[in-house]
């Protein structure tokens, strides 16, 4: 498993994640802008120069999701989901519009340094940002509802702030106990989570999503140059609307998930709904897109995949808000296991779409075993999707508390 987005997300979830997002993005400024000096000493110091820049993006997102589990309120998670992985699909856009112009205008060493330095100009507005401590609970009716949001530091003394926590958890009604069963020392944590079919879910639905969404993306220019002979130049419509349409989507879903969740939809389901949708939905139109019905239509074709990339934007819904269902106090580090499966979808699905290419000629092919994994993924998250905390939740220590560090205002 990939130690990065682990690695990130259990650091994140023991001290913080406002820490450590500060560092990655530190991480990944600092050799985004080491990369032409890294490309101009020659091959070997540009892949080391890659390798940080990519453990610093590795350790990004699951120290936002430890965050989001700590600081908004269940009632809030998927939108907050959803609003920040669709900013990402935003500034890829963005990136992918504007580079051209200041490659041309400056020279492609510039694209470099001008987004390093932004991610830089970032820094202190985040750096004031306060964290809090949010304990959440699991109700009578299975649905997870915040308790009090505690400050990591208040402005009283260190054990005030620790005798409220303890009085919040004191206030806690019996059906709402957050222990695990067994009760011994070490029984949760990590690995123990790592044995549950729900944690399960969330790699082999995230390992299939990734597996159409990078093997596609990647070779979708290739594929339009290919089967529907678009010269390169005029690629630039095709391969940047989905991700215009994935940014949108997905933060409508986020919304959309909490707004069932609060008229009184079962966690499962609004879950299943929209995973299902999310992987089923690019299925279809992957299949529909190489279909006699299209035809040579490449315009229709480019319609139909940016509509089967905007369905998969439903499973910001679904599996990406799933480690916050079962997991609140672990969050970021089983975040980081699902994104370390999602990466290894994209390490295997590129080059094996290449070979299969290469061998067969076959574009059906390929968006047949994509599709194929998408509805694998489906099915395997209908069976194991969990909706609420696992006792395996707990830290090392076994207590059903967040043993969270402080972290500084």
């Amino acid at each position: 498993m990939s130690p990065g987005p682990v690695l990130g997300g259990q650091l994140a979830d023991k001290y913080g994640g406002k820490r450590v997002l500060a560092a990655a993005v530190t991480l990944w400024s600092l050799f985004t802008a080491a990369i032409p000096a890294a490309a101009a000493a020659g091959s070997a110091p540009l892949l080391a120069t890659r390798v940080m820049l990519g453990v610093g993006e590795g350790v990004a997102f699951p120290a936002i999701h430890s965050l989001i589990a700590r600081n908004v309120p269940p009632g809030a998670q998927s939108t907050a989901v959803g609003v920040v992985t669709a900013a990402s699909y935003m500034g890829t856009a963005l990136a992918f519009g504007v580079s051209p112009w200041v490659i041309s205008t400056y020279g492609w060493p510039f694209v470099f340094y001008t987004f390093a330095a932004l991610a830089l100009l970032w820094l202190p507005l985040w750096l004031p940002v306060g964290e809090q401590q949010a304990v959440t609970r699991k109700g009578s009716d299975g649905v997870a509802s915040p308790l009090e949001l505690q400050p990591l530091i208040s402005s009283s003394s260190g054990n005030n702030n620790s005798e409220s926590q303890e009085a919040s958890l004191a206030r806690q009604p019996a059906n709402t106990s957050l222990q695990h069963s067994g009760g011994g020392g070490g029984s949760g944590g990590f690995w123990a989570l790592m044995r549950r079919k729900e944690v399960w879910a969330i790699c082999v639905a995230q390992y299939a999503g990734s597996w159409g969404m990078y093997g596609l993306l990647n070779w979708l220019p290739t594929f339009f140059n290919e089967y529907y002979s678009i010269e390169l130049a005029d690629l630039g419509s095709y391969t940047l609307l989905p991700y215009l349409v994935q940014g949108g989507v997905g933060a409508a879903t986020g919304v959309l998930a909490d707004n069932l969740l609060t008229r009184g939809w079962a966690v499962r389901k609004v879950r299943v709904l929209l995973q299902v949708a999310g992987m089923l939905g690019p299925a279809a139109c992957l299949l529909l897109a190489i279909s006699p019905i299209v035809g040579a239509s490449a315009s229709t074709a480019s319609n139909i995949i940016t509509v089967g990339l905007g369905f998969s934007a439903l499973t910001l819904g679904g599996v990406s808000v799933s480690h916050l269902d079962i997991a609140p106090r672990h969050a970021g580090v089983i975040f980081g296991a699902g994104n370390t499966a999602a990466t290894l979808a994209g390490f295997i699905s590129v080059p094996v779409t290449g070979f299969l290419l290469q061998a067969t000629h076959s574009w059906p092919l390929v968006f047949g075993i994509i599709a194929a994994h998408y509805v694998i993924g489906a099915v395997v998250w209908v069976m194991w999707v969990g909706d609420s905390p696992l006792p395996e939740d707990a830290d090392e220590d076994g207590n059903g508390r967040t043993l969270a560090s402080s972290s500084s205002q």
